[in-house]
């Protein structure tokens, strides 16, 4: 009888060993089942392919808490949701956050939600990022005080919200944060920029007998067409007596190669505004230094390296609707390959987009700085008196 029941129980012993390892098999198997569709959506979102990618992803997420990376796999979800355009993005942001409050990407659902929310609540989406911002890490509070700014933004408070990305850019160091803070500097700073009321990067100035918006603009360092389009004036008819704004310090040009971004700054090194570039695609053709605007054109010329003249307005002329020469042929100009801008691409030139290089060009004058960084090396923060005029091949 003991001898039967122990072979019995040595049975019921196999059979469970036997079932435990077929399920941790068959487990295994729909986990990396799964960890392929995971890692495919991963690689279809990236390449924007948000529907093959959610058609991916919907089993993966249907398996549940038995997937390993389930969180993740509703991260990426919720980012094809939002790639696609799909309501359901903010479900699914909702339910990671509330699912896995743990996980690093719950925090990354915070944020979204907030986003979600400045529109129609700003104040309500403040609150939200301001929590994110005491409980994550660097990276997220950054995030977080960007969506801060935003929300004062949204609710008109120009001056709270230009303070806080003043103070974005110079304490986070994430770029793509940074980024985001320049942008919106960018569209606030333009604005102010060009309208007839005082910034901190302006001052009063009282037109004097004859005066001219040409004499005006050169004793500020700046244009007759900033003299008169800030202030919204007919260059004919400058009245003695009359207060007009004046840039307060010079203008200062700092081109960085590795982000191909050109900052336009104060001359003390307050940022203004930044503008996409495309620079030199062999690194040396656009060597970094020192340098000043030795020469304006408007609908420039074009003299190709390689021989032959290209009017303006010329489909292959490469020069755009402005250059501004900074020393042989080396120059900040327009483009007539817009696709380039943000590359690497020049034969050494700066190049912009006509509308940005259209702007510029009214601002800056004759002997401008203008400094070429490598972009890995600290930003500057002056440019000496004793500038060096360079000189590449354009």
């Amino acid at each position: 009888m003991t001898r039967n029941l122990v072979i019995v129980l040595l049975i019921v012993l196999l059979a469970g060993a036997l079932g435990g390892a077929y399920f941790l098999f068959q487990h295994r198997k729909a986990d990396q089942e799964n960890l392929d569709r995971f890692n495919m959506a991963k690689a279809l979102v990236e390449s924007q392919d948000y529907g093959r990618a959610i058609k991916q992803l919907l089993p993966v997420v249907q398996y549940g808490r038995r997937f390993s990376q389930a969180d993740a796999a509703l991260y990426w979800l919720a980012e094809a949701y939002e790639g696609a355009g799909h309501e359901e993005a903010k479900d699914v942001w909702i339910r990671l956050a509330q699912e896995f409050p743990r996980s690093p990407y719950a925090l990354e659902a915070q944020l979204k939600l907030a986003r979600s929310l400045e529109k129609n609540s700003p104040a309500q989406a403040r609150e939200t990022y301001e929590k994110i911002a005491k409980q994550g890490n660097r990276l997220v509070q950054g995030k977080a005080r960007v969506g801060i700014a935003r929300t004062y933004e949204l609710e008109n408070n120009i001056a709270q919200a230009r303070e806080m990305y003043y103070q974005i850019i110079q304490s986070v160091t994430d770029f793509e944060t940074v980024a985001e803070a320049k942008d919106q500097l960018s569209k606030i700073n333009t604005a102010m920029l060009w309208s007839p009321a005082l910034c901190d990067f302006t001052e009063l100035y009282t037109i004097e007998k004859g005066d001219a918006a040409v004499s005006i603009g050169q004793k500020f360092k700046t244009t007759a067409w900033f003299i008169t389009e800030a202030n919204k004036v007919n260059a004919n008819s400058l009245r003695p007596g009359r207060r007009i704004k004046v840039p307060k310090e010079p203008f200062w040009i700092v081109v960085n190669k590795l982000r191909c971004r050109l900052d336009l700054l104060t001359a003390s090194g307050k940022f203004i505004k930044w503008y996409p570039v495309g620079v030199g695609e062999l690194s040396y053709k656009t060597p970094p230094g020192e340098y000043k605007i030795i020469n304006k054109e408007v609908n420039p010329t074009w003299y190709r390296p390689e021989g032959g003249i290209l009017p303006a307005g010329h489909p292959d002329n490469a020069l755009g609707s402005r250059w501004m020469g900074i020393g042989s042929s080396l120059g900040i100009h327009g483009t007539n390959a817009p696709d380039t801008i943000g590359k690497p691409k020049s034969a050494g030139c700066i190049r912009m987009h006509n509308a940005d290089v259209e702007e510029l060009y009214k601002l800056v004058t004759y002997g401008t700085r203008v400094t070429i960084i490598e972009g890995t090396e600290p930003f500057p923060t002056h440019v000496s008196e004793d500038s060096q005029v360079g000189a590449a091949e354009g």
